[in-house]
């Protein structure tokens, strides 16, 4: 997604917990699918629904869970079709099974309920019921990052994906849009219709989307293989054309470096999202202001589609971890652009990164993977994504680009629609570039800020050579990273492949004259500051 907010500041740097995010973890359920059915009325901002929902036993002695679930008024809840006493407070909708179930067996849930989503404290929070920018009656789901509780019961967390059913009863004025495939819409008697999609593939409940609105549809014909459509409202079918035009130079791109497309159609949807833009599973929403800029924003077309695969397909099972997510997309939307545009070099793309990285000042306190930072609103900041993004590169730096492709796509293939730690993708690079990655993960990913070069040098005109000294200045501790160190003398360059980790290193390397210039890391693979003292 792309982030909106502005950017809130700490300063305290916490204990690194063996515990990650809070969420309180279920591991004797798995859901499998869910089925929604919901009523949208124009008389009322209230829903009407029931969610059916496909349960699968993962222990030898399950009796009982609970629902995530806000806001709403619960009618009833059965298992596997019979009537069943439950508690519903504090968010959550608690209920024992009719039986002690074992492992592998299966269990159907059904919740009739009603409500306004967001009535109970948090605004427009997982549906937003209202009115777009031209006065018009529109219904978005905005689940990110555990709103989707408040409109349907949920395990809400990314750590349980499922597959889904949406089955959309509404006035036949509006177009549904919603993950998956659609399976059909019925005109109904009363002035309605009901719309079926079906995603088919396990996606985390903060990317299952719905929108209903007076939609003017564009179907836009790619070589392939993937249906691409977009859903704006009529008075912005000019600027979708622009914003969307060349999409299928972005799924190729994304396509030949990480794997095939994972879904089976890609929609953009014009919405009222809180988020200028989310990446909801092969049904992107765009924020409507995005269609109108002043000035023009960066497009996010390429981010969120590479979302697709980072985020939705491989998805973090913890939100500690959501630098899997939104790093990946902000480095593959780098890398597409740095291709796409030649008058945008890569090396200044990561150098605008890392500017973005020195200017957010709990960057110098707090690591990218920070358990100690509860407010998942919070957690969309310079460390999940611009430094989530130069850590791909510069562990592209030190395996090399054959490796690092190689292990993206492996880290990808063997990963897809699962969950996903950390140390799985270390594993699959380490794999790829036959090195052990443990401290280069470590120290930038566990720990904060970067290194803080300084670079002086003499010559010795009696022995013909150089001395040069380079020191890590930082304060947070040492880093331990290759870099290349150019020296340029008499007409000619000289590159040399050097180890930093100590708090200061010296060189001596003969030459036949002086250097003029002593540069390290010239192209820009390690995240650092420098300075050049004199000599």
């Amino acid at each position: 997604m792309k982030r909106t907010a502005a950017i809130a500041l700490f300063l305290v740097l916490p204990a690194v917990s063996s515990r990650a995010d809070s969420y309180t973890r279920q591991p004797s359920v798995d859901v499998q699918h869910y089925e929604i059915s919901i009523d949208l009325d124009d008389r009322s901002d209230s829903i009407t629904a029931t969610a059916r929902i496909d349960i699968v036993i993962n222990s030898d002695s399950a009796s009982g869970m609970w629902l995530d679930l806000t806001g709403m008024h619960v009618d009833r809840l059965l298992i596997n079709g019979t009537e069943t006493l439950f508690t519903y407070r504090n968010g959550r909708l608690s209920f024992n099974f009719d039986r002690t179930y074992a492992r592998e067996e299966t269990v159907a849930i059904e919740v009739d309920y009603s409500g306004t989503p967001g009535k109970a404290g948090n605004g427009q929070a997982g549906m937003r019921i209202g009115k777009n920018m031209y006065g018009r009656r529109v219904f978005f789901a905005d689940n990110w990052p555990d709103f989707a509780s408040h409109w349907f019961p949920s395990i809400d967390h990314p750590s349980d994906k499922a597959t889904v059913d949406f089955i959309v009863t509404a006035p036949d004025c509006y177009t549904v849009v919603a993950n998956g495939s659609m399976v059909q819409t019925v005109s109904l008697q009363d002035g309605r219709k009901r719309t079926q999609w079906s995603e088919k593939h396990p996606i985390p409940t903060y990317s299952m989307a719905l929108g209903a609105a007076e939609f003017s549809i564009h179907i836009e014909a790619t070589d392939l293989d993937v249906p691409v459509s977009w859903y704006v409202y009529p008075q912005d079918t000019d600027a979708a054309a622009g914003m969307f035009r060349g999409i299928d130079r972005v799924l190729r791109f994304f396509s030949e470096r990480i794997a095939p497309y994972p879904y089976e159609k890609l929609a953009h949807v014009e919405s009222t999202t809180q988020m200028a833009a989310m990446e909801n599973a092969n049904t992107i929403f765009y924020s409507e202001s995005l269609f109108h800029p002043t000035p023009a924003p960066e497009n996010p077309v390429p981010h969120e589609i590479a979302h697709q695969w980072f985020g939705n397909s491989v998805t973090p099972a913890d939100w500690d971890h959501l630098w899997l997510n939104e790093g990946f997309a902000t480095y593959f939307d780098t890398l597409f652009h740095a291709q796409a545009f030649p008058s945008i070099s890569l090396k200044d793309s990561m150098a605008v990164h890392a500017d973005t990285i020195f200017a957010y000042s709990p960057a110098l306190s707090r690591p990218v993977i920070d358990p100690g930072q509860t407010d998942l609103m919070k957690k969309l900041n310079p460390l999940t994504y611009e430094k989530g993004a130069w850590v791909l590169h510069m562990l592209r730096g030190v395996l090399g680009d054959e490796a690092f492709f190689d292990g993206i796509a492996s880290y990808y293939r063997l990963h897809k629609d699962r969950n996903v730690w950390t140390k799985d993708f270390q594993k699959a690079m380490e794999l790829a570039g036959g090195v052990d990655l443990s401290t280069f993960f470590r120290q930038w990913l566990y720990h904060p800020a970067w290194p803080e070069y300084q670079l002086s040098w003499n010559w010795d005109q009696t022995d013909s050579v150089v001395e040069i000294r380079i020191r890590q200045a930082q304060a947070s501790g040492l880093f331990d990273m290759p870099l290349n160190m150019v020296l340029s003398s008499g007409g000619k360059k000289e590159n040399h492949r050097i180890r930093i980790k100590d708090r200061e290193h010296r060189f001596r390397i003969p030459l036949l004259s002086p250097p003029s210039s002593i540069e390290l890391d010239p192209d820009g693979w390690v995240l650092k500051t420098l300075s050049v003292l004199k000599n």
